[in-house]
């Protein structure tokens, strides 16, 4: 992985300001194996924001996936800076987007729990979010055209402007 792989990442997802400017940071001080370690004062010197906008915007990073934080400390016990990690966001994050609860069924406990299994293995978070996804469309789907029988019908092709 590279910092221009993180940085494609960065713009593609949906982080805050202070976060898009603090990861920017910190790839630009980060070495060949994506770790830094500048001290959040110096972070916020830098960036020209408050140290808690700083601790602000690395908290968005971590729950992003982004970054990954190691705490230092001396010999002697007293905290040295952290040590950042670069990495691009692990499948647990897509994860957690999904709220499954919404959508349970009388039988559908035993089919999550084997895909919450299958989306810790990174090969296969994509095909199975995918197969999901299109799953809960389609209950969503009947269940509306179930409700709403009429205007689903009418959505499909009877416009009331005519045809072509």
């Amino acid at each position: 992985m590279k910092k221009a792989d993180i940085i494609n990442k960065v713009y593609q997802l949906e982080i805050s300001k202070r976060a898009t400017l603090v990861v920017f940071y910190l790839i630009n001080r980060a070495d060949g194996e994506l770790t830094c370690f500048p001290g959040i004062k110096t972070i916020a010197r830098e960036c020209n924001m408050s140290t808690r906008t700083v601790q602000r915007a690395l908290g968005d990073l971590k729950k992003a996936g982004l970054v990954r934080k190691e705490s230092r400390f001396h010999d002697q016990g007293g905290q040295r800076s952290n040590l950042y990690y670069l990495q691009m966001p692990e499948a647990e994050e897509m994860k957690e987007e999904v709220n499954f609860e919404s959508y349970r069924g009388s039988n559908d406990n035993e089919e999550e729990l084997a895909l919450t299994e299958l989306v810790e293995n990174e090969e296969v978070i994509e095909a199975v979010w995918i197969e999901k996804q299109v799953e809960i469309c389609g209950r969503k789907l009947n269940q509306l055209m179930q409700k709403w029988p009429d205007r689903l019908e009418m959505s499909r092709g009877d416009s009331h402007y005519g045809s072509p």
